[in-house]
């Protein structure tokens, strides 16, 4: 019995001087002439100011300011397709360039932005629908159809790491949503443009942005239509 106590405080005092001798080594290791700081920095999603719209063909050039909100559109050409005597024939006529968003005319385009902050893997999806088709308030414009082509797209910054993936020639079916462009949720502002203004040559010349009017479908009097431009985020 006497022989185990023995043993047990011999073992203790092997743990004790085992202690100390790490204890001795650790502050031995610490330099009197060193010193370790840190540097720290934060970000939330940013909900205001918005961007500016960026023109697509002259970088730089001050736009009309864009939307609130982390994740918006800011901006979608109005299509505008002339007036033209009634064709006995199919007909297609052409939009002109925008000339509302900049000082000079551009090629029609659409830009959002993403300011969440959530990183790849939270994407976005950009669609649009024709929500019915032309008409001049009783009568359609039945059977004609809205195409576009030409379509590019950018990161408004050019050093910017992520380009949208954009669908380049649709041909839009009122009441259904057509995707336009999509990316990977990298912060940043998109847009995708119909070709440039020097594209458009007129309304019965040619351009990216075409209304194809089939023969008898109009009648005297202004048609319009609604686009409808929708940003979801990806499930």
């Amino acid at each position: 019995m006497k022989k185990a106590l023995s043993l047990s405080a011999a073992t203790l005092a092997l743990l004790v001087v085992g202690a100390t001798a790490i204890s001795t080594a650790s502050a031995d290791s610490v330099k009197a002439e060193q010193w370790t700081s840190t540097g720290t920095i934060g970000f939330t999603a940013n909900t205001t100011p918005p961007p500016d719209v960026t023109n697509p063909e002259v970088p730089g050039e001050p736009g009309p300011g864009g939307t609130a909100g982390a994740l918006a559109i800011d901006y979608a050409s109005d299509l505008d397709f002339g007036t033209h005597e009634i064709s006995a024939s199919q007909a297609t006529y052409y939009a002109s360039a925008d000339s509302k968003a900049f000082s000079k005319p551009v090629g029609a385009f659409v830009q959002m932005h993403d300011l969440r902050g959530l990183g790849t893997g939270n994407g976005t999806t950009l669609t649009v629908t024709q929500l019915a088709q032309f008409t001049n308030g009783s009568k359609g414009l039945t059977g004609a159809a809205l195409s576009f082509s030409s379509g590019a797209g950018v990161n408004a910054d050019a050093s910017g790491s992520c380009v949208p993936k954009s669908t380049a020639s649709y041909t839009l079916t009122p009441g259904t949503a057509q995707e336009v462009m999509s990316t990977d949720g990298t912060v940043g502002q998109y847009l995708t443009s119909y070709g440039k203004a020097a594209d458009y040559q007129g309304n019965e010349a040619g351009g990216p942005i075409s209304l194809s009017v089939p023969s008898g479908s109009a009648v005297a009097g202004n048609y319009t239509a609604t686009l409808q431009w929708d940003l979801t985020t990806a499930p």
